[in-house]
């Protein structure tokens, strides 16, 4: 069924309505707030569609707007027309529609390349985001007849220009400049939600020294390649590394708000991944550790499984906590029974103990729970022992999305973390948890972030439960904008920063590069009531990440954020010539990266214009999304393409340096023949 276009009788814009329903109610235009009655356009003799009136040019009183009705042809009775409304029908699509336009780059610029900034000194990357992908998030015409705030219906403006568009995002990206550095340290943030303690923060600085990371290269925005080719569709999402079961609620008290689900035997094992990333958390992960001793009464490398589960009451009530353990290897009850507190409850055949500091039940061999103390809550956890217990219908929806095989799992409602954030954290961490609640919006219910660290790789997921005002797909998208402008926001706030040392300085002065690296890696999808943002970057990232987000919040509260960047002092000149520029050295280890940000990386750390000519790739068979894997260490550009060159089934690639133009392009041996292109003579590889 078509859809009805009504022109509000103010402004002029077109309103498009899907149900007839709706005809002869009054509505409020979302473009110029004037209401007027919704009519049907008459219908033309002669076409038989529906006409648009015309209105006169006198504008309306605004106590009194003037609405034209358009009458029906004479020809119609008026029981024809009670007809007709009787026979109206819904027309609602049967899939969302979600805009998703590309932007193509040309052959050939048609002005001159901008010219190149000088390079940020003191280890302060200049990233370049003055031209992200364009996507078409006008969201579909959409009429809520319910209990809006309003009394009118809502109705989507079909505007023919993206000022509308354009104005929002601008006003978005004002509104979070002044949050951008909490929105980036998400990590430690959730840590803190999900135990709800408080630490300090003297013994970063330590960690830093005795266990020193190294930086991973890290790419840039995408449109530092310019693309010959209309740009190819979005590459899938990233698949899970694991296929475990959800995480369930069982042996636990009712009420969960906050859970946090881990896998300590593989995050504590010593040389693994997870061993590294706690020590780039510093006294965070020296914390954890001790506060798991506390409640599980064993030490984490013992323990394969852990469920956390904070359970809030009314306002200001302390929160209750529940653990269930699982250990990797069976205990001896006997031992185990001997640390319970409390007695022995009769009434069930299997072991569940009620006492004056905790509640516990012994499930199996491996498994035992801890709760709040009480009889009732020791009857809860006995009940939970075949059913989960009940908790709220998002954090219920959103379990279903999770994998209880990845190391760390974090699930909360953002409302409930606003009610009781005065017993959940110190007041000095209010704003902080305001505002990332503010860059999560009011569109999302609940929230799951989930992350797993491989030996090669660091993946990342995000599940967001959306309210029923706004489509997954929608959500997931607007998400993804606001994810992809914390990169540049935040190193407006870096420049602010002024370090005690050069270890933060310079992982600091990276971290803005590296939210632009996880930010192009994320990439957005949705289902039945969730929205999902997914990313897998090389195992370097989560370290990376995790240490740069602590320091930089750390240094976030000493910084006078109102105070105008000092100007820096500028470094050396870069090389005029492009062939000079790509000898300059930078960090190569990449790790199934591909083409397209590999070169973006190479374009950034050189600050030349690389363009990728998809066209002259298609002749050999080659895409722009191979995927590269190299370990050169420190080595100048020019070697980095050389190696990829020389790479097996990549040996027909190219480079083309055009010096007038100041670009430098990649392309195939056969196109370059073509085309009587010179192609760049590398030296012998050494």
């Amino acid at each position: 069924m078509s859809s009805i276009a009504v022109p509000c009788p103010h402004c002029k814009k077109k309103l498009k309505l899907r149900d007839k329903s709706l005809l002869g109610k009054k509505a409020k235009c979302p473009n110029c707030k004037q209401a007027f009655v919704l009519k049907l356009p008459a219908m033309t003799p002669d076409t038989g569609e529906h006409s648009v009136p015309v209105e006169s040019s006198q504008k309306p009183p605004a106590s009194a707007p003037q609405i034209q009705q358009n009458t029906p042809p004479a020809t119609e009775t008026p029981r024809q027309e009670q007809e007709e409304k009787i026979q109206i029908e819904l027309a609602q699509p049967a899939t969302p529609v979600v805009g998703t336009s590309a932007k193509w780059v040309p052959d050939e610029p048609a002005t001159p390349p901008p010219a190149v900034s000088e390079p940020a000194p003191s280890g302060f990357p200049q990233i370049d985001t003055s031209a992200p992908p364009v996507v078409d998030t006008s969201p579909a015409p959409n009429i809520d007849t319910g209990a809006a705030d309003s009394a009118f219906p809502n109705i989507a403006v079909e505007a023919t220009e993206n000022a509308g568009v354009a104005r929002m995002r601008e006003l978005r990206r004002k509104n979070a400049k002044r949050r951008n550095v909490t929105i980036a340290s998400i990590a430690v943030v959730l840590l803190l939600i999900g135990i709800g303690g408080y630490f300090v923060w003297d013994q970063v600085e330590e960690t830093i020294a005795s266990k020193p990371v190294k930086l991973a290269p890290v790419t840039t925005t995408k449109p530092a390649v310019a693309l010959s080719q209309p740009a190819t569709p979005a590459p899938k999402v990233a698949a899970s590394p694991t296929n475990g079961t959800p995480i369930r609620l069982l042996y636990v008290p009712a009420g969960t708000r906050i859970l946090i689900h881990l896998r300590p035997a593989e995050l504590w094992a010593p040389g693994s991944q997870g061993e590294e990333f706690r020590a780039c958390l510093g006294p965070v992960g020296i914390w954890a550790e001790q506060i798991i001793k506390e409640i599980c009464l064993t030490g984490p490398a013992q323990i394969q499984e852990l469920t956390f589960c904070l359970i809030l009451g009314s306002p200001g009530a302390p929160p209750e906590y529940a653990a269930v353990i699982r250990t990797a290897e069976p205990f001896k009850r006997s031992e185990l029974i001997a640390q319970l507190d409390g007695q022995r409850l009769d009434d069930y055949s299997f072991p569940v103990y009620s006492g004056e500091k905790y509640s516990s039940m012994i499930v199996d061999d491996h498994t035992y729970a801890i709760g709040p103390p009480g009889n009732l809550r020791a009857a809860e956890m006995a009940e939970a022992r075949e059913y989960q217990s009940s908790t709220s219908p998002g954090i219920e929806s959103v379990l279903k999305q999770t994998d209880r095989d990845r190391h760390l799992t974090i699930v909360f409602d953002p409302d409930e973390v606003r009610r009781q954030q005065d017993v959940l954290l110190p007041e000095k961490a209010h704003p902080f948890i305001n505002e990332f609640l503010d860059w999560i919006g009011e569109d999302v219910e609940t929230v799951a972030w989930s992350m797993h660290l491989g030996s090669d790789d660091f993946y990342s997921e995000w599940t967001f439960r959306n309210s029923t005002m706004i489509r997954p797909g929608k959500l997931a998208i607007n998400l993804k904008e606001q994810l992809d402008a914390l990169p540049e926001e935040m190193l407006e706030s870096v420049q602010k920063m002024n370090p005690g040392t050069v270890g933060s300085r310079k992982v600091i002065g990276r971290f803005p590069a590296m939210l632009k690296a996880f930010s192009m890696a994320n990439q957005e999808q949705s289902g039945e009531r969730y929205a999902q943002l997914v990313s897998n970057l090389p195992e370097r990232a989560a370290p990376n990440l995790a240490l740069a987000s602590l320091l930089t919040w750390d240094e976030s509260t000493r910084t006078d954020f109102s105070v105008k960047a000092k100007p820096r002092p500028t470094g050396p000149q870069l090389p005029d010539k492009v062939v000079d520029r790509l000898k300059m050295k930078l960090e190569v280890d990449f790790k199934r990266m591909p083409l397209e940000e590999v070169l973006a990386y190479i374009a950034d750390e050189t600050k030349t214009k690389i363009i990728l000519d998809g066209a002259g790739l298609k002749l050999v068979g080659y895409t722009q999304n191979m995927r590269q894997t190299m370990n050169l260490g420190t080595v100048s550009a020019l070697e980095t393409l050389q190696a990829i060159f020389n790479t097996k089934d990549q040996e027909q690639m190219c480079l083309i340096i055009d010096e007038t133009a100041k670009t430098a392009t990649v392309t195939s041996k056969p196109f370059a023949q073509q085309n009587n292109l010179k192609m760049y003579e590398f030296p012998p590889a050494k």
